[in-house]
Order: structure tokens, then C-alpha cells, then sequence
């Protein structure tokens, strides 16, 4: 009786592990642009998402670099930060060397001796933007174009000496795990997965 219940036991791990892995309706691909290379492939941050949640989440889609049926282009970067380049760029200077366009000012000392603290302004979004591209056709058609940040708790401090970075006063930091997650979240509903 023992034997015929070790036997039966086997034989069902056996089966199971014959079982067909997770059927495959949509194979995509992920890729990041730095504004000078193409780098294919996830971050780990974002393997950890797909590891984590891919099977359960997004059932019937599989990660595929070589025959992708979409793409997923992503980048971060500053919205907003051309409005405040210029001004971070000044005040650095005036902070460091107390001159402002040429013009010395006369500060007694304290704007390059004291604690900033840095609120964050909703001008600024630090982001990252996603492409979906469908590969059926030729050239790719961007077919989605989306986002994934968080929002930023609260403001910085800046320390005597230091600078201050356009990211500095940006109200969000980018995700490229939310931009994922959101691009898989769209073409699971739109493809009915």
C-alpha cells in the first residue's frame, strides 16, 4: 500500500512538471534610451516587478528581446527643467562666488554660509516617459505613450557649499518600474489578456 502511494506520488510530480508552462499570447520586449545608446534588457528593479508579480499579474504575456510582438522604449528626464535650468545655473554661481551676470552682490556672507532648504515645485517633474511600439508593422508604430513616477514627500536641505540640481526641486522621481508596470497594465486591458 505504501509502495502503491509512493508510486502514485511520483507520478503526479512527474505530471505536473510535464504540464505546458504559461501560454504566451503577447511577447514584448523592454528597452532603455539614455539619449545616446539603446541598452535592451530590464533593470533590476524592474526584474524584480516581473519576477514578482509577471506570473500572476500579467498571465499569457512573456518577456521576449529577440521576437517581440511589442516594444517597450523607456527613459527618464526632467518635465519642466528648461523653465528652471537657467535659474539653478545662476544661483549656483551666486551661491559659490556671489556674482550674478557679471555683477558682484553683496550678500554679507550669508547665502553661501547657510542651510537651504529646497521645497519642491510642481514646474518641475522629474519622470519616466514610456513608448509601447507594435513591431507587426514596419517602421514600429508607437502605439502608447505614458509615464511611472512617484511623488516626492517632502523638500530637501542644502547644505553650505553645496549645489542645487534641477531634481533638487522636482515634486516627482522618476520610476522606470512604475513605467513598466503601466505599460504592461495598458496592453493587458487593451489586448484583453
Amino acid at each position: 500500500m505504501i509502495r502503491k502511494s509512493i508510486c502514485l506520488s511520483v507520478l503526479l510530480l512527474a505530471s505536473t512538471s510535464l504540464l505546458p508552462a504559461q501560454e504566451c499570447k503577447l511577447k514584448f520586449s523592454v528597452a532603455y534610451n539614455d539619449g545616446k545608446a539603446l541598452q535592451v534588457g530590464l533593470t533590476p528593479e524592474q526584474k524584480k516587478l516581473w519576477d514578482h508579480d509577471g506570473a500572476k499579474k500579467f498571465k499569457a504575456m512573456c518577456l521576449d528581446a529577440k521576437e517581440p510582438n511589442y516594444i517597450i522604449l523607456w527613459s527618464d528626464g526632467l518635465d519642466g527643467a528648461e523653465l528652471t535650468k537657467a535659474s539653478i545655473n545662476q544661483f549656483n554661481i551666486l551661491k559659490t562666488t556671489g556674482e550674478y551676470a557679471a555683477t558682484t552682490i553683496d550678500l554679507h556672507g550669508s547665502l553661501t554660509a547657510t542651510t537651504l532648504h529646497i521645497r519642491p515645485t510642481s514646474m518641475v517633474r522629474a519622470k519616466t516617459d514610456y513608448l509601447v511600439l507594435d513591431t507587426a508593422k514596419t517602421p514600429y508604430v508607437v502605439v502608447r505613450q505614458g509615464q511611472g513616477y512617484q511623488d516626492v514627500p517632502q523638500g530637501a536641505a542644502n547644505r553650505p557649499g553645496q549645489k542645487v540640481n534641477a531634481e533638487d526641486i522636482a515634486s516627482t522621481i522618476a520610476d522606470p518600474v512604475a513605467a513598466l508596470e503601466n505599460a504592461l497594465k495598458w496592453l493587458k486591458k487593451e489586448k484583453k489578456l
